[in-house]
């Protein structure tokens, strides 16, 4: 354990002793976020879904982290007001994984994991190493039984502890139109539009690397399409410069997705909510081989929803050949990623959250 995790556990060992008068609200939830500083996607749709219901106190610790010093010091002191949250609420729903949650975690308190993604195409939580485990959640929700097992090693509980939900924001993306795209870039209106969404490598302790392709290499070959790319949060707004490509890393990712024809992508968690549009998906992956053998894969190769590529040849060919694509096994890695597309995602969640919040009744 490193020094700065040693005067974290200090200080939040003093502050657990400190407030020691405060008591659980048996009505109260809070959501607690290190990747956003506001609602959006899940915790917003489930928000607005809980306020109608006029039954709980709800409340909010949301920031952004980054490898800033003040970014690191004020991660420092959010994490004692997050202990302090902790202690007063009934319920904490994360996006994201906790430290505060998986070392000093109040007995009184429940807490729903709502991943930030629809899946883990990569191994990740407690399936790789990583400076703490990953424990103390009570449930946590996914979109398929598929990854029930996958979610349990990787959080640290019971499969029987995964519930089946769906993730809310699910429920928007076949409603999302893409006009908003449009009226911003007219010029895109009379083309093939390609989306290119990659994830990040790396981790937050030694920072974050993407790979790419020659992006314009592959619009001077295909002058009919335009190239939009969107990169992960955690790589901040990336620009590829000497490229006519657009740079969309601010705009809303349902839209980017109902506007584009195609996606490429790789480890990324987008292409499960790709496949509920049924549009053609391509795997950019030069580093296969070394990936899975450091971080590795929770799909074979052979389950990849399209081809996968392992160099710009192979991507050039495969853009080449979209007429053919085998939208069949698209659909059966569909069905086995994202069980539900009736659009009530966001009422299980909502339904799974009353439930936790009556199993342990608490008194004021």
């Amino acid at each position: 354990m490193g020094l700065q995790k040693r005067i974290l556990n200090l200080a939040l060992q003093i502050v657990n002793v400190l407030t020691f008068w405060i008591h659980t609200r048996s009505n109260r939830i809070t959501f607690i976020s290190l990747t956003q500083d506001h609602l959006t996607g899940d915790f917003l749709l489930l928000d607005e879904a809980l306020k109608k219901e006029k039954k709980y106190d709800i409340h909010y610790n949301l920031i952004q982290f980054d490898q800033s010093l003040i970014s690191k010091m004020s991660y420092f002191f959010n994490c004692l007001k997050q202990l302090v949250e902790c202690k007063k609420s009934a319920l904490i729903i994360l996006n994201d994984n906790n430290y505060v949650i998986s070392t000093h975690k109040p007995k009184t308190c429940q807490v729903l994991q709502v991943w930030h993604a629809c899946g883990a195409i990569k191994k990740f939580g407690n399936e790789i190493q990583r400076e703490y485990p990953i424990q103390n959640y009570d449930a946590v929700i996914c979109n398929a039984p598929y990854w029930q097992e996958v979610y349990a090693k990787s959080f640290g509980v019971q499969p029987n502890q995964v519930y089946v939900t769906g993730m809310p924001r699910c429920d928007t993306l076949l409603q999302t139109k893409a006009n908003a795209f449009f009226l911003k870039h007219p010029e895109c209106k009379d083309k093939k539009i390609i989306l290119y969404a990659p994830t990040f490598r790396g981790n937050i302790i030694h920072g974050f690397q993407v790979v790419s392709f020659n992006i314009k290499k592959l619009q001077d070959l295909f002058p009919e399409c335009v190239i939009v790319y969107k990169f992960h949060p955690l790589l901040g707004n990336i620009h590829i410069d000497n490229t006519t490509a657009i740079n969309a890393n601010e705009e809303d990712l349902y839209t980017l997705m109902q506007a584009s024809d195609c996606l490429i992508s790789d480890y990324s968690s987008v292409i499960l909510d790709y496949s509920l549009l049924h549009k053609p998906i391509i795997g950019y992956i030069p580093d296969i081989e070394s990936y899975e053998d450091t971080i590795g894969l929770n799909i074979t190769l052979e389950q990849y929803p399209g081809p996968v590529c392992r160099n710009e040849k192979d991507l050039i060919s495969a853009l080449k050949h979209l007429d053919s694509y085998d939208y069949q096994k698209e659909q059966e890695f569909q069905h086995m990623c994202m069980t539900y597309t009736d659009g009530n995602n966001t009422n299980r969640c909502i339904q799974l959250i009353d439930t936790l919040m009556k199993r342990h009744p608490i008194s004021e």
